[in-house]
């Protein structure tokens, strides 16, 4: 694939307000498009249906997000298995820092984040390509 062709960062985030702002921040500073769903679900239909160039993941459904890292990682989707992966959590406890670290997660935002991280989270993943 040419590096012209500027693929989307799926964001799955059951908050919509989360999610809006952190859409309406890529859009305003024009950084790589970012397209949002609700849930683990809608995004395993996005992902077999349209490519991305990076994720990042809610682990408010830990179980669900880890398994559709899993299914990332092991090439189930249209996004390649090693793309860039972030992920957004309210607390991080040592067996979710090890999973997180085995699932080759680049970064993890604490909630509340700050919109300067999101930026450099968001920049991040798309130097990454």
């Amino acid at each position: 694939m040419s590096g012209t062709v500027s693929l989307p960062i799926l964001l799955v985030e059951p908050s919509t307000l989360t999610g809006s702002i952190i859409v309406a921040t890529a859009r305003q500073l024009v950084l790589p498009s970012v397209r949002q769903v609700a849930s683990i679900r809608m995004a395993q239909q996005r992902l077999a249906a349209q490519e991305f160039s990076a994720l990042i993941v809610s682990l408010d459904e830990h179980d669900d997000a880890v398994m559709l890292l899993e299914q990332v990682r092991t090439a189930q989707y249209a996004l390649r298995a090693d793309a860039p992966i972030a992920v957004t959590t309210s607390q991080v406890d040592a067996s979710t820092a090890v999973q997180m670290k085995a699932l080759q997660v680049r970064r993890v935002l604490l909630k509340p984040f700050k919109v300067r991280d999101v930026i450099a989270t968001i920049q991040m993943l798309k130097g990454a390509d």
